[in-house]
This record gives structure tokens, C-alpha cells and sequence, in this order.
């Protein structure tokens, strides 16, 4: 049986991808896409949303969007990217498609509850930008928390440096939890069941010309095999890492990973605000990706997108 899923994300190249992997992945059942304002501009990644969708005549999940701004923002010329995504000339052929039955598109945290108190099973959340929309769906519904099987979070860096290069910062964050810090901590302390895929893994995999040039070969039959082409092609000149993708194979097949339980704290404020880190006395308990099977990662990829 197809395990339920939610999906939140913040708009960009990757997690752009990584919800067309879970959409299409037999494995599980994409039930609510929730688009935050983090890595893109939220109304403009919305509406590439429901252009994918259409593109690739996809069915079921409900596509949710929250304006609420990141205490911390991501870089405007980051966000930027979603106007571009947006404007793709591959999807002029939604013209001659019947568009994605979506209707104005419900806030975030209003569809993530309905999903959460109406599923039969336990849901996996896949949270593969800020952690807001969950801490905020989770405050407001403290019952909710036991209706979740676990996070999976593309979230931390444990013992490599961070990406966060913003003045009076150390630099030790990653981003989805720089871009806010207090949400992390308040799932953390609320959710017992987490997968945390940190920069120490993603770091381990770029997407490669190699992968590519087999994503190319199979694009002319696939149509999700040649969006996602492009949508990589966006990003193409820069160092690009699979940080989404990896974290929806995570949910999509964990058996692909190494884990290692850790306790894990946050850090809410300072110099080094966002930074995860390994605790004695602190933290909760996480299971932490600590190593991947690249090979058997990039088959699944690969997979999924040629099944449409």
C-alpha cells in the first residue's frame, strides 16, 4: 500500500523536481503540495505548480500556498529563479491541455490540517524548505502531531560548513533551517519520528553531466524526463547538488541510505542562528543520513522520470 504523503517546499529548481518524483513514485500517494514563501516567490512558484501539474497531466494531490514572509529571507536573486521557472516555453503546450483542477489554492496550513485529521494512516511529511508552514499547522492543531509518521527534512549541516553567507553570520547554517530557525526547533520538539538529510550528504552528490547525458537519452518519450531537463538546465554553469531530490528518495526508498541516530539541537539566535548541531544534553533524538548509494539513487531518479 502507497504510504499518504505531504509535501512542503519553497519553490525552487529541486524541490520543484523532487515533488514531480513523489508525485509520479508508485510507492507512495501524494496527497497535499504546500508551496512556502522560502526559495522563490511564492505566487510565481505557485502558478509553475499548477502549470507542471497540467504538463504532466497529474491527478489528485491538492496544491496549497502561504505569502506568511521567512523571518530570515532567502536572497532575492535566488527567488528570482521562480519568474523564470514560471515562464518555461514548454509549458505554452498547457494551452492545448485541459488545466489542473486546483481552483484558487487554500492556504497551507488550512490544507495540511484537513489532510492530517482526515487521513486513515499516519502521513509522512517531506519538508524539503523552511519548516513554517508545519510548525504553524502543528501550533495551531497540537493534535495533529500524532497523526504524523515521521518528517523527512532536507535540513542541517552536522560536520561540514553551512551555506548561509549572509553578513554578521558564522556561516555554520544551512538554509531551510537558517531561513527559520524557531519553526525547526518547534518540530524537532514536537514530531518524535524525524529523517534529517543535512548538507553532509547532499554535498556527496552533484547532479553530473554523466547523469544528465542518461536523463537527455531517455527525455525524447518522457515528458517528466524532459522538464526536469530543463528545469536543470536553469541552473547549469552553477555547483548544483541533489539537496531535494535526495530528500524525497529518502521517503520514496530509504533502504538507499545510511542512518545514525543523533540528538540534534538548533541554535534560535546569534552568530551561528540555524546551526544544527550533535548535543549531549539538549536535542532530540534524529535519525540523520550519514551516506547514500549514489548509484541506486540515480537509477530511481531516473526511473520515475521516464514513467511519464
Amino acid at each position: 500500500m502507497a504510504k499518504p504523503i505531504i509535501h512542503d517546499h519553497d519553490g525552487h529548481v529541486d524541490d520543484l523536481i523532487a515533488c514531480i518524483l513523489l508525485w509520479l513514485a508508485p510507492q507512495v500517494e501524494l496527497e497535499v503540495v504546500g508551496i512556502t514563501n522560502g526559495d522563490c516567490f511564492h505566487d510565481q512558484a505557485y502558478e509553475a505548480m499548477i502549470k507542471i501539474a497540467t504538463y504532466l497531466n497529474l491527478e489528485r494531490a491538492e496544491i496549497a500556498v502561504s505569502p506568511d514572509p521567512m523571518p530570515n529571507p532567502f536572497p532575492d536573486n535566488w527567488r528570482r529563479e521562480s519568474y523564470i521557472i514560471n515562464e518555461l516555453p514548454l509549458f505554452s503546450e498547457n494551452d492545448f491541455r485541459k488545466p489542473y483542477p486546483n481552483g484558487k489554492g487554500r492556504r497551507v496550513d488550512s490544507a495540511f490540517a484537513d489532510c492530517l485529521a482526515n487521513s486513515k494512516t499516519p502521513v509522512t511529511i517531506v519538508a524539503t524548505g523552511p519548516m513554517t508552514n508545519v510548525s504553524q499547522t502543528l501550533k495551531a492543531q497540537p493534535e495533529l502531531r500524532s497523526k504524523i509518521a515521521e518528517v523527512v527534512t532536507m535540513a542541517g549541516a552536522v560536520t561540514v560548513p553551512g551555506n548561509v553567507a549572509e553578513d554578521g553570520h558564522d556561516g555554520s547554517a544551512e538554509w531551510n533551517v537558517y531561513a527559520d530557525p524557531q519553526a525547526f526547533k518547534n518540530v524537532l520538539d514536537w514530531v518524535p519520528n524525524i529523517k534529517m538529510i543535512p548538507l553532509d550528504v547532499t554535498n556527496q552528490i552533484p547532479v553530473s553531466p554523466q547523469f544528465l547525458a542518461r536523463l537527455e537519452a531517455q527525455s525524447e518519450k518522457c515528458r517528466a524526463s524532459t522538464l526536469a531537463l530543463k528545469l536543470w538546465s536553469l541552473v547549469r554553469g552553477f555547483d548544483y547538488y541533489f539537496w531535494d531530490t535526495v530528500t524525497a528518495a529518502a521517503a520514496i526508498d530509504p533502504t538507499i541510505f545510511t542512518f545514525k541516530e543523533m540528538k540534534i539541537d538548533v541554535s534560535v539566535q546569534g552568530k551561528n542562528m540555524g546551526k544544527t548541531s550533535t548535543s549531549i544534553f539538549g536535542g532530540r533524538k534524529v535519525q540523520v543520513a550519514t551516506a547514500i548509494n549514489t548509484e541506486r539513487f540515480e537509477q530511481l531518479l531516473l526511473d520515475i522520470l521516464q514513467t511519464r
